[in-house]
């Protein structure tokens, strides 16, 4: 994708004369090389940093306590364990699929389990990092699975019309993806009619640039932390501008806000389970993850509160949306 539109840019700059006035080829040229720029930007950040998205010490789901009732909350109140194999070994029954595709796999752990689990006998898994995937094929051959990884962008990905798929998983990938209604459209075509497409994923305030009154909530809990709970020496969260934003990832959560509409529109919900983070998501990385993680019964009565305020801002109007959710999707019994 970045090659192609390197050569639209040039194309564009070197024929512009023949468009209608040289600024509408100014104009595209732009549009083309903004767009082109971004999409180095990302590809980069993920050649450079491909575990950045398992989560390092800090990171919320870093805490043992949280870690159980995120999961908890994923599998509707059913489990404790991970997720990915309640969703296995109970919601599914252990029910064996011959064919799942897996869209933006990165260094492929939840491919890795499935193959593990038995969940489908060919899994397909691409991502566009390379990086990512040296990582994911290095692990599949310990954990000796065998598992087609290979590389591809999922914002302009094909899928062979003969190819057809009992399931598709996309795993906190969807909201790096900018052409979402042609993603879910290849998904919907290449998901067999009686198959499933299984997401779980970010569906909070784009490019983590939260809304004010989130920003606000954050900050009113916050406030209530001495420094020495704190992991530094910040007095106040705040969203990111869009150019740090742009900066590091342009594809962090570009369209995250309307993951979950499209995907209503485009599929039949067969479960909406919400995971909430809306409040420790962002606040706990400002928080000291040792004294917190330490399993001393002040530290976990802390962690179980902020758990249980968050739960609270989620029922009450006015307070906090879900930012993050699992959903098991089929197609439409009538598309329009």
């Amino acid at each position: 994708m970045v090659k192609f539109l390197e050569k639209l840019i040039l194309l564009i700059k070197s024929n512009r004369s023949r468009l209608n006035g040289k600024k509408v080829g100014s104009k595209i040229s732009s549009v083309v090389e903004e767009k082109t720029s971004n999409e180095l930007t990302a590809k980069n950040y993920w050649e450079t940093n491909p575990t950045a998205a398992i989560g390092k010490q800090g990171y919320w789901l870093s805490n043992p306590i949280i870690e159980k009732t995120i999961n908890h909350r994923l599998s509707g109140g059913n489990t404790q364990g991970y997720w990915l194999t309640w969703l296995v070994n109970k919601y599914f029954k252990k029910r064996r699929f011959d064919r799942l595709l897996s869209i933006g796999c990165g260094v492929g752990n939840h491919e890795i389990l499935m193959a593990k689990l038995g969940f489908a006998s060919q899994i397909d898994a691409f991502d566009f990092s390379e990086s990512s995937l040296e990582i994911a094929r290095k692990d599949a051959t310990a954990a000796g699975v065998d598992i087609n990884f290979y590389q591809d962008d999922f914002n302009v990905f094909t899928i062979d019309d003969s190819k057809k798929y009992d399931l598709v998983f996309c795993s906190g990938s969807l909201h790096h993806v900018r052409e979402l209604e042609r993603c879910l459209s290849i998904v919907r075509k290449c998901l067999k009619p009686d198959g499933y497409f299984i997401v779980n994923e970010y569906i909070g305030d784009c490019y983590n640039i939260y809304n004010q009154h989130q920003v606000d909530l954050i900050n009113r809990i916050y406030e209530c932390f001495h420094d020495t709970l704190r992991s530094g020496t910040t007095e106040k969260f705040s969203s990111p501008s869009i150019e740090e934003v742009l900066a590091r990832d342009s594809s962090e959560a570009v369209r995250s806000k309307l993951i979950l509409p499209f995907l209503e529109f485009y599929f039949d919900v067969e479960v909406l389970n919400l995971a909430g983070g809306g409040l420790l998501h962002e606040l706990y990385p400002f928080l000291d993850h040792d004294r917190l993680s330490d399993g001393e019964p002040k530290s976990e009565t802390i962690i179980k509160l902020l758990l249980e305020i968050e739960t609270i801002l989620m029922e009450i109007p006015g307070g906090l949306s879900s930012d993050f959710c699992l959903c098991i999707l089929r197609h439409k019994k009538q598309w329009k």
